[in-house]
């Protein structure tokens, strides 16, 4: 989700680039799967579906979970608000 300030001109360009920036070749889709904006308070909800996926081996859960640890956290970082 995000509100006001810097974070209000994140869209699904800036999300995809951010993963792909985190996750690298790993990441093989991240598309936005819902969009909400709020009727009184105006604040956007997007979610989003994450991909992962390397070419020459089995992800481990491990892996998978700490890349989207790392992503929740580059995301903080730029003032977007997780639910």
């Amino acid at each position: 989700e995000h509100g006001g300030g810097g974070a209000q001109a994140f869209n699904t360009n800036d999300f995809s680039e951010l993963v792909r920036e985190v996750a690298g070749d790993l990441v093989e889709e991240a598309a936005l799967v819902d969009a909400f904006v709020h009727p009184k308070t105006n604040r956007t909800s997007h979610c989003y579906r994450i991909t992962f996926r390397a070419m020459d081996r089995s992800m481990t859960n491990a892996e998978v979970n700490q890349l989207q640890d790392a992503i929740r956290h580059a995301l903080s970082a730029r003032g977007i608000e997780l639910r």
